[in-house]
């Protein structure tokens, strides 16, 4: 696919087929996230974890499960996302993909937000490569943030973090239960303010 077309298909996947990727897919994306750009071109303070066990994903998604059953955050978090097309009802939060990769930084005081900035550069990417694949993808944020906030379910300790890591964000990956498709492009989706 060239660029445009890339961003033509490029969507939020929240419903998948049960069936595996390639190791050749699974290893394009992780290519793709290890040549992303993150600040001050330290690549070190990043980390990526591919889970695929599904016993430590349903431990990982207990504490989103909890925080969603609050009726009044979950009309926030859902606010106008369409559930339709074939789409797994939130809060399933890895919607059944068989691949979650999770993106971890180094904590860090010296460059405040710089972690944000990094993973989210990292998970685009592959996001990215995911859709010229032709791969269903979406950004998981939700349940690793329910796990902040929610301290007393974290259960982080089973992907084997290195020292000093957290997880920040992941992409949930696979095969898409309705095929990408071309949208038209959404101008003027964002405000621009020209100085």
């Amino acid at each position: 696919m060239d660029f445009d077309e890339v961003l033509r298909k490029r969507r939020s996947t929240r419903a998948f087929l049960d069936e595996p990727i390639s190791d050749g897919e699974l290893e394009a994306v992780l290519l793709a996230g290890s040549n992303a750009p993150v600040g001050s071109n330290l690549s070190r303070d990043v980390h990526l974890i591919v889970l695929t066990d599904k016993i430590v994903m349903e431990s990982l998604s207990e504490a989103n499960r909890r925080r969603m059953a609050d009726g009044a955050f979950r009309e926030k978090v859902i606010g106008d996302i369409d559930l339709a097309d074939g789409q797994a009802p939130l809060p399933k939060p890895f919607y059944g993909a068989p691949v979650v990769i999770i993106v971890s930084h180094r904590r860090q005081d010296f460059q405040p937000g710089i972690e944000y900035a990094n993973v989210t550069s990292v998970v685009h990417t592959m996001h990215l490569a995911a859709t010229n694949l032709g791969l269903g993808s979406v950004y998981v944020w939700g349940i690793l943030e329910a796990m902040r906030v929610r301290p007393e379910l974290d259960r982080t300790a089973a992907l084997g973090l290195p020292e000093g890591f957290e997880p920040l964000m992941g992409l949930a990956l696979g095969r898409p239960r309705l095929p990408l498709k071309d949208r038209p492009p959404k101008v003027g989706k964002l405000t621009v303010n020209r100085v």
